[in-house]
């Protein structure tokens, strides 16, 4: 069995491997142009491939920008040492950079390989790339077969009670994403909604702000931000699907994940009247936060459940994404 690992920049097995992926290439198309190493710019991942102790193959991903499009993950260095062939290693350490490239916030991946590399040509049209034109640097180069995967936008929606911090956990997790430097955005759901008078049958105004999602959503994918934050409370189960729907796109519907953050009464009392005006907002805002945490718990429609009551908030904010495998 492989084991993949994620490794430093220039570690030696990486390095390695990288020399021996280059030289290889230099036997099937002759002179080559440029080094061995990938440069650090723009790196997402470096992964080393471990059978038992032996470091048998290599990956990278990186963050490419080409031709004035958005950024994509590029796979670089795609590597397993002749002698480990054809045990499927190569389909494993795609996978992890996929993964990896997910995780990022990438909406599609592209890869470069030669008409002399049959059994790469192969394994990437084996496993869902689609040909592509070719990009950069190959775009001139007679040998080069370039392909591409499109990958589904990856939503998070913080839910919650009035007063539990939905949006100021939605704005933590943001701030911990680009520490991580994922290609993300953060969307109040609560500013498309906020419009009066509402309908009648749809008090909170939610086909408007579904409305307005549908609309912006294909322009986050056109740049190239693969993971959205939403604020917003999912009382309706229905909605999951909603949201799939609105951020979903060529890749297919979008990966939708709700988080429920919690407080106690006191501290959301506490809150509300720290946040909203005297008169009646403040007595809505009272009244609200103990029948829709009621509703909430009886729905369960959340996938995790992390409480917001007298911690920091980026520490709420990793939980939240740990939660849901982000």
């Amino acid at each position: 069995m492989l084991t993949v690992r994620a490794v430093s920049y220039g570690d030696a097995d990486a390095s390695r491997l990288w020399v021996a992926s280059w030289d290889e290439l230099r036997e099937r198309y002759g002179t080559l142009h440029g080094p061995s190493d990938v440069g650090a710019e723009g790196l997402i991942v470096s992964l080393v491939g471990y059978f038992g102790d032996e470091a048998v193959g290599s990956v990278v991903v990186r963050f490419s920008e080409f031709d004035g499009k958005a950024a994509a993950a590029e796979v670089k260095r795609l590597y397993v040492v002749p002698e480990r062939r054809g045990n499927g290693f190569s389909r494993v350490l795609m996978g992890a950079a996929e993964d990896a490239a997910r995780r990022a916030g990438a909406t599609r991946i592209i890869v470069e390989t030669g008409d002399k590399q049959p059994e790469a040509v192969r394994l990437y049209e084996r496993i869902g790339y689609i040909h592509t034109a070719k990009f950069g640097p190959h775009r001139t180069d007679a040998h080069s077969i370039c392909f591409e995967k499109l990958l589904p936008t990856r939503v998070l929606v913080i839910s919650g009670t009035i007063g539990a911090g939905k949006t100021t956990v939605g704005w933590a997790v943001s701030d911990v994403l680009a520490e991580r430097g994922v290609r993300h955005a953060i969307i109040d759901g609560d500013r498309f909604a906020q419009a009066e008078p509402a309908p009648g049958e749809d008090p909170y105004n939610q086909e408007l702000m579904f409305a307005c999602l549908r609309e912006i959503a294909p322009l986050y994918r056109d740049r190239g931000y693969g993971c959205i934050v939403l604020p917003r409370v999912v009382e309706d189960d229905a909605d999951r699907r909603r949201y799939e729907d609105a951020f979903g796109g060529p890749a297919g519907v979008a990966q939708v994940s709700v988080v429920r953050v919690t407080a106690s009464e006191g501290t959301r009392r506490e809150r509300l009247r720290r946040r909203e005006p005297e008169g009646k907002w403040l007595d809505w805002a009272l009244d609200r936060t103990v029948e829709l945490e009621a509703i909430l718990a009886d729905a369960r429609i959340e996938d995790a459940i992390v409480e917001n009551d007298g911690r920091e908030r980026l520490e709420v904010a990793t939980e939240v994404l740990e939660a849901v495998g982000w």
